[in-house]
């Protein structure tokens, strides 16, 4: 057997600052302890009389023997003596250290409550953990919180002997040592079996009630306490302790690791990435690996700053050179296409090296793991292990990843949602709410501005701008809106004048006062003003006569003349809503607007989202007297994707189904309202592209450049233009009005025209015509065609996907 060499005792020395060393005496700890075998003894004896399967004749012989060397029977205090009797040590430990697992076992035997061996194993000398003077720095604690630590420990078993308490504290000791080959620090737990140390009172035990127990097991941090209610004088202990060492540096690493990805910056600054790195050395034993983890939370933004921002890879890095396209056969393509994980031994055997493995080459790697990084079932990014050395990561390596992958998935999530949360506020305060299908464009700027805000203490918002986009413009206006609306505010106007006038004739003939003559005179001359036409001003000038010169007389008027309270009472009701007007006409115009719009609205949206599954676009759309919209289509909308031209052909096909969809709905829906209002549609045909800018003062988009000005120029102002030559307007109830400037935008509608009418949506004759000249706007011609408004259909008005799928088969066509 190897036994311990040095045969004496250490004394620990507690790091207390840099300049500062204290050693930890026999006077730092409270309790006086001493090495004996006495318990041992006592033991065997005890196991003698009381198990009888026990190996009597082998016990006997201990017995026999430590009872025969006398030196080392009583309180050791000569620590020579145990190296006088090492043969005789190494008998009396055999049952404590099993023959069959000495070699291997890394355990010791200690005086107690110090870390100091005088028996070990040759793995614990080899080890070297209980080596040296400074026990606290292995265990990586302060001289008051090892003292503190062993101090409690004392005490519970002082508790347990004494007051039969049981308090535990499983706060184990954790020794750190580097390995003599790699470098790399390794953990150990030690398991101290305390068996063979017994605890003895100086004198009569002082009595503790249970409330005051419970006291100092409550505030176990206050040693001073505990010292107070049982003073370390009255104790002392002695025997010996076991330690029974097991490496956990796998538990150790793991556990620091979740530790430090809890911490935000751990995977986005590049101390924590260091960390990190090193960590992952100690983990798997291996000092040369790297580690290299980057963001993927979409394919489609791997070529965006927004992507990169997260990028501590090997070689994808937020400066690299790399773009989707050199994925395309690479090791890293089934990991971010496919969330696999991918074990190359040595990359110099690659038959078709692509141009990432090239980079990793150069780079001196030759053995790479690469993972995905997986949260809530979808791949946010991946992580690379790499070694110089073919071979040292292996399959058996991901074993080991498979512990740690979820930790930085954890850790790259949160610092994803971080990001997203400051990209968010940028676009809140910039750009207020922006369309899904470019939110990628505002999400790159945003990220742009980060950087320069990096840089830079005043940055600005760069400018966003889409070029060579195709433009589509729709409305269904209220026909005749503003004279509606007109209509009902005279109608209104009219019967609060007429329940005024009633209220003076029922006073009139009790209260002979010609002023009443003159109300009524000027109530009569109001109600003719506005009879044929309501002028500009006129309701703010009847309300206010009402206002001050009718309704003040009320009350007087009903003392004088009780009778009167039936017509009082009828002008007071019809008032009763918070504009203090009669309201009915415009309340039956407003609700019946609403209808339409909510109608009209509302089956847009639910027809759009469809069609964004056919091709991704811009779309917007404003409520006012009805409902217009644009639509925009091109490539420089997409971060990635083909755009092809029948994809336009499809959006204005299936844009002209649904005006005629809405004509229909808006026919049906007439019935119910309280004032039958019509719609008039019409749609503009830009033919060639334009490009948009996102205004940042109205937070919205507009055409960008001179050339497109006419475009927005012909949107407002279309909408009121007559037929060239007459006073007919050219949009119309029941019809659709398609205006365009290009022969090519002609030849293309009157092609859908055809398959509409043939499919029923349209009947009659196509109409050709000319537009007025606008202000700033000439040469204008539309097209309009009527709406079957019957319900005679070949396809259902209420089945939706119809609309998409026979547009997407007639472009085609």
């Amino acid at each position: 057997m190897t036994k311990n060499p040095k045969g004496n005792f250490h004394e620990t020395v507690v790091s207390v600052s840099s300049n500062d060393h204290v050693k930890l005496s026999v006077n730092d700890f409270p309790f006086e302890t001493t090495l004996s075998l006495a318990p041992l003894l006592s033991y065997w004896e005890d196991k003698l009389e009381n198990d009888p399967n026990c190996n009597a004749g082998r016990l006997q012989e201990l017995i026999a023997l430590l009872r025969g060397t006398p030196a080392l029977m009583g309180s050791i205090e000569d620590v020579s003596l145990v190296d006088k009797h090492m043969d005789t040590l190494d008998v009396l430990m055999g049952d404590i250290f099993p023959g069959a697992l000495w070699e291997n076992d890394i355990k010791a035997v200690s005086v107690p409550f110090r870390f100091q061996s005088f028996y070990a194993t040759p793995r614990l000398e080899e080890l070297g953990l209980l080596e040296g003077t400074d026990s606290a720095e292995r265990l990586e604690l302060d001289r008051k919180t090892l003292l503190s630590r062993l101090t409690l420990r004392a005490y519970t078993i002082i508790l347990a002997k004494f007051y039969k308490a049981n308090f535990i504290v499983d706060e184990p000791f954790v020794f750190t040592t580097h390995d003599k080959f790699t470098g790399l620090p390794r953990h150990y737990k030690v398991d101290v079996d305390l068996k063979f140390m017994e605890v003895k009172a100086k004198g009569e035990v002082k009595p503790l009630k249970a409330q005051q127990i419970n006291y100092l097991i409550n505030r176990y941090n206050n040693l001073d306490r505990w010292m107070e209610l049982l003073p370390p004088d009255n104790f002392e202990f002695s025997g010996f302790a076991i330690f029974d060492f097991t490496d956990v540096t796998m538990e150790q690493t793991i556990s620091s690791l979740r530790y430090d990805l809890l911490d935000k910056d751990s995977v986005s600054t590049r101390e924590g990435f260091t960390s990190l790195q090193q960590k992952l050395r100690v983990l798997f034993g291996l000092p040369g690996i790297r580690l290299g983890f980057a963001s993927c939370p979409n394919l489609r933004e791997f070529d965006t700053s927004y992507a990169r921002r997260i990028w501590s890879g090997l070689i994808l890095t937020q400066d690299c050179e790399l773009s989707l396209s050199d994925l395309k056969g690479s090791i890293y393509e089934p990991v971010m296409k496919h969330g696999n994980t991918v074990v190359v031994e040595d990359l110099k055997v690659l038959h078709h090296p692509t141009r990432m493995e090239q980079k990793l080459l150069e780079m001196g790697i030759r053995n790479l793991i690469i993972a995905p990084l997986e949260y809530e079932g979808s791949t946010i990014g991946l992580m690379e292990l790499a070694s110089p050395i073919p071979g040292e990561l292996n399959t058996l390596s991901t074993i080991k990843l498979k512990e740690i992958l979820p930790l930085f998935a954890l850790a790259m999530n949160r610092s994803l949602e971080e990001l997203r949360s400051s990209i968010q506020s940028i676009i809140k305060e910039k750009y207020t709410a922006i369309h899904p299908i470019v939110e990628w464009r505002f999400t790159q700027a945003a990220i742009n501005l980060l950087e320069k805000m990096e840089r830079n203490n005043s940055p600005e918002i760069e400018p966003i701008i889409f070029r060579d986009i195709y433009p589509l413009y729709g409305s269904s206006d209220i026909r005749s809106s503003a004279s509606e609306r007109n209509k009902a505010i005279q109608g209104d106007l009219l019967e609060q004048l007429v329940l005024a006038k009633e209220v003076i004739l029922a006073v009139k003939d009790r209260m002979p006062l010609a002023i009443l003559d003159e109300l009524m005179f000027k109530i009569d001359n109001l109600s003719l003003s506005i009879l044929h036409e309501l002028s500009s001003g006129d309701e703010v000038l009847i309300l206010d006569f009402l206002r001050s010169e009718i309704e003040p007389l009320f009350d007087y008027f009903l003392r004088k003349e009780p009778s009167a309270e039936p017509t009082v009472q009828a002008y007071r009701s019809a008032i009763n809503n918070p504009y203090k007007a009669v309201y009915n006409k415009r309340r039956a115009y407003e609700e019946s607007l609403f209808m339409i719009n909510e109608t009209i609205s509302g089956f847009l949206d639910r027809e759009e989202e469809k069609a964004q599954q056919i091709f991704p676009h811009y779309f917007e759309k404003y409520k006012t007297d009805g409902v217009e919209y644009n639509i925009y289509i091109g490539a420089s909308l997409l971060n990635s994707g083909d755009f092809q031209p029948i994809y336009l052909k499809n959006m204005r096909l299936w844009q002209l189904m649904l005006t005629c969809e809405i004509a229909r709905r808006i026919q049906k829906l007439r019935a119910g309202l309280k004032l039958p209002l019509e719609i008039t549609q019409l749609i503009l045909v830009h033919a060639d592209p334009i490009s948009i800018r996102y205004r940042l003062d109205e937070k919205k988009f507009d055409v960008d450049g001179a050339n497109n000005i006419s475009y927005e120029i012909i949107k407002k102002r279309i909408d009121k233009a007559y037929i060239l030559g007459t006073e007919e307007r050219l949009t119309q109830p029941g019809k659709i009005a398609i205006v365009y400037t290009q022969q090519k935008a002609m030849q293309e509608y009157l092609r859908y025209l055809d398959f509409l009418r043939s499919e029923g949506y349209t009947e009659g004759e196509v109409e050709h015509l000319e537009v007025e000249d606008l202000q700033g706007v000439q040469g204008l011609k539309a097209l309009r065609v009527t709406v079957n408004l019957k319900e005679e259909l070949r396809h259902n008005i209420d089945a939706g996907d119809e609309l998409l799928n026979i547009a997407r088969s007639a472009s085609l066509n």
